[in-house]
């Protein structure tokens, strides 16, 4: 049987970019549930075009290594390069962006242009996810922050990042807390007060462009529908834009995933 070789980049939980004889949907599940000796939980990856080549990787002795195992099944995993590189792969590279949940079933998500209008002085919560894993507040909207951390001046920035951002209703959440001191935090690992204490900051002062509350990811301690709109890459001024469907498209084409990861 002839297998297709793949590349896949992985952006959460670990970083790496993998060559594979498996299809998107049966990588994913190999990842999660497949075996033993990787991860259990969610799993975030992009497909990368097989023709892309960098000297950091020597992408063509990998790929001619991909070959059968001796019984004829395919061989699953074989990494390439587990350090920085992400920061090595050009964006006209990447393809399709797969969500996997623990139990394994794989949503795909395709690019799509960024077009929506933001209203000034709206406070936004950034989950990044590959190369850093902070959760930032920032009055910067997903293109203006996608630009400002992956810019070469920036001392907590990289070349290039991956982020999504969480879903957090901030006038909610401050009403909530002064009714009720006791309130758990929206966000996992974060304090509630010190939360608060971070966004009144981050409010009063409109100069301030982002203000750190965690330097741990909460992938993995919340469910994936709490992210909102979708995933963004960056790269100075250029974004590449994953959305996620709405759900009542997920409910209607993504059933399976849905319920997987709503349990």
């Amino acid at each position: 049987m002839a297998y297709q070789k793949h590349l896949y980049l992985i952006l959460y939980p670990n970083y790496a970019l993998v060559a594979s004889m498996l299809p998107p949907d049966q990588f994913g599940k190999h990842y999660t549930v497949g075996s033993s000796r990787y991860f259990h939980g969610q799993v975030i990856f992009a497909e990368i075009d097989t023709n892309y080549r960098h000297e950091y990787f020597k992408l063509d002795d990998f790929l001619n290594e991909l070959k059968p195992k001796p019984d004829g099944s395919p061989k699953r995993t074989k990494f390439v390069k587990s350090y920085r590189a992400l920061e090595h792969i050009e964006l006209s590279a990447f393809r399709n962006l797969y969500l996997t949940s623990v139990t394994g079933h794989v949503l795909e998500l395709k690019q799509a242009p960024y077009s929506r209008e933001h209203k000034p002085g709206f406070i936004r919560t950034y989950q990044e996810i590959c190369p850093l894993s902070m959760i930032v507040l920032s009055h910067m909207n997903p293109p203006e922050f996608g630009r400002y951390i992956t810019d070469p001046d920036q001392p907590k920035g990289a070349p290039k990042v991956f982020f999504t951002q969480i879903e957090l209703d901030i006038d909610r959440f401050l009403r909530e807390i002064q009714e009720n001191p006791f309130l758990s935090s929206p966000i996992p690992n974060v304090h509630p007060h010190k939360l608060r204490e971070q966004i009144l900051e981050l409010r009063h002062n409109s100069q301030k462009r982002l203000k750190g509350i965690s330097l741990d990811t909460a992938l993995g301690r919340m469910s994936i529908l709490r992210l909102r709109t979708g995933f963004w890459l960056a790269h100075l001024d250029k974004l590449i834009f994953y959305p996620i469907p709405d759900h009542q498209t997920l409910e209607r084409d993504n059933f399976e995933w849905l319920r997987s990861v709503s349990e």
